[in-house]
Protein backbone atom coordinates (compact mmCIF):
# COMPACT_ATOMS: atom_id res chain seq x y z
CA UNK A 1 0.00 0.00 0.00
CA UNK A 2 2.82 2.34 0.92
CA UNK A 3 4.66 1.67 -2.13
CA UNK A 4 1.39 2.49 -4.20
CA UNK A 5 0.04 5.81 -1.76
CA UNK A 6 3.45 7.50 -1.28
CA UNK A 7 4.45 7.74 -4.86
CA UNK A 8 0.97 8.50 -5.78
CA UNK A 9 -2.51 9.56 -4.46
CA UNK A 10 -0.77 10.87 -1.07
CA UNK A 11 1.75 13.06 -2.98
CA UNK A 12 -0.10 13.66 -5.76
CA UNK A 13 -2.26 15.13 -3.40
CA UNK A 14 0.52 17.16 -1.63
CA UNK A 15 2.15 18.22 -3.81
CA UNK A 16 -0.73 19.20 -7.00
CA UNK A 17 -2.42 21.36 -4.25
CA UNK A 18 0.66 22.87 -3.58
CA UNK A 19 1.50 26.13 -1.36
CA UNK A 20 1.07 25.22 2.22
CA UNK A 21 -0.03 21.61 1.24
CA UNK A 22 3.49 20.66 -0.64
CA UNK A 23 5.07 21.53 2.89
CA UNK A 24 5.58 18.57 5.23
CA UNK A 25 5.51 20.33 8.23
CA UNK A 26 3.00 23.21 7.89
CA UNK A 27 0.98 21.05 5.48
CA UNK A 28 -1.84 19.99 8.53
CA UNK A 29 -2.41 23.81 8.81
CA UNK A 30 -4.23 23.82 5.69
CA UNK A 31 -7.88 23.05 6.03
CA UNK A 32 -7.42 20.88 2.60
CA UNK A 33 -4.86 18.42 4.87
CA UNK A 34 -7.45 16.86 6.80
CA UNK A 35 -9.83 16.20 3.37
CA UNK A 36 -6.93 14.51 1.79
CA UNK A 37 -6.27 12.50 4.30
CA UNK A 38 -9.41 11.18 4.87
CA UNK A 39 -9.15 10.27 1.50
CA UNK A 40 -6.17 8.12 2.15
CA UNK A 41 -6.95 6.64 5.20
CA UNK A 42 -10.25 4.90 3.19
CA UNK A 43 -7.89 4.21 0.65
CA UNK A 44 -5.44 2.12 3.12
CA UNK A 45 -9.22 0.76 4.27
CA UNK A 46 -9.84 -0.67 1.29
CA UNK A 47 -6.96 -2.22 1.34
CA UNK A 48 -6.87 -3.80 4.57
CA UNK A 49 -10.64 -5.29 3.91
CA UNK A 50 -9.15 -6.79 0.85
CA UNK A 51 -7.00 -9.22 2.62
CA UNK A 52 -8.06 -9.17 6.44
CA UNK A 53 -4.27 -10.36 7.12
CA UNK A 54 -3.05 -7.38 6.35
CA UNK A 55 -3.61 -5.86 9.52
CA UNK A 56 -1.13 -8.51 11.25
CA UNK A 57 2.50 -8.11 12.00
CA UNK A 58 2.99 -9.17 8.46
CA UNK A 59 1.20 -5.82 6.98
CA UNK A 60 3.05 -3.88 8.80
CA UNK A 61 7.05 -3.32 7.75
CA UNK A 62 9.75 -0.93 6.62
CA UNK A 63 11.92 1.85 7.84
CA UNK A 64 12.35 5.38 9.63
CA UNK A 65 13.80 8.37 8.52
CA UNK A 66 16.70 7.07 10.57
CA UNK A 67 16.63 3.29 8.98
CA UNK A 68 15.09 1.67 12.24
CA UNK A 69 12.90 -1.16 11.41
CA UNK A 70 9.25 -0.51 11.78
CA UNK A 71 6.93 -3.06 13.04
CA UNK A 72 3.84 -3.52 14.91
CA UNK A 73 5.59 -2.52 18.33
CA UNK A 74 6.74 0.81 16.73
CA UNK A 75 5.60 3.62 18.62
CA UNK A 76 4.27 6.28 17.09
CA UNK A 77 4.68 9.37 19.38
CA UNK A 78 1.90 11.88 20.05
CA UNK A 79 4.54 14.70 21.41
CA UNK A 80 2.34 15.19 24.85
CA UNK A 81 -0.84 15.35 22.45
CA UNK A 82 -2.07 12.43 23.85
CA UNK A 83 -0.19 9.23 24.83
CA UNK A 84 2.16 7.49 22.47
CA UNK A 85 0.67 4.27 20.83
CA UNK A 86 1.92 1.18 19.34
CA UNK A 87 1.02 0.57 15.34
CA UNK A 88 -0.76 -2.88 16.88
CA UNK A 89 -3.15 -0.54 18.18
CA UNK A 90 -4.28 1.57 16.26
CA UNK A 91 -3.82 -0.31 12.61
CA UNK A 92 -7.88 -1.65 12.60
CA UNK A 93 -9.58 1.56 12.86
CA UNK A 94 -12.17 -1.08 14.77
CA UNK A 95 -10.04 -1.87 17.55
CA UNK A 96 -10.96 -0.25 20.82
CA UNK A 97 -8.65 2.66 20.89
CA UNK A 98 -9.90 4.14 17.50
CA UNK A 99 -13.17 2.46 17.16
CA UNK A 100 -14.36 3.53 14.21
CA UNK A 101 -15.25 2.45 10.61
CA UNK A 102 -16.14 3.36 6.74
CA UNK A 103 -19.35 3.06 5.30
CA UNK A 104 -18.68 3.16 1.61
Amino acid sequence: MAACAEGGAHAYGHNGIGGVMGDVYASPGDPVFWLHHLFIDHNYRIWQNADPARITAAGVNGRDVYGATIGMDSMIYMEGIRPDIAIRDIINTKSTKLCYRYDY
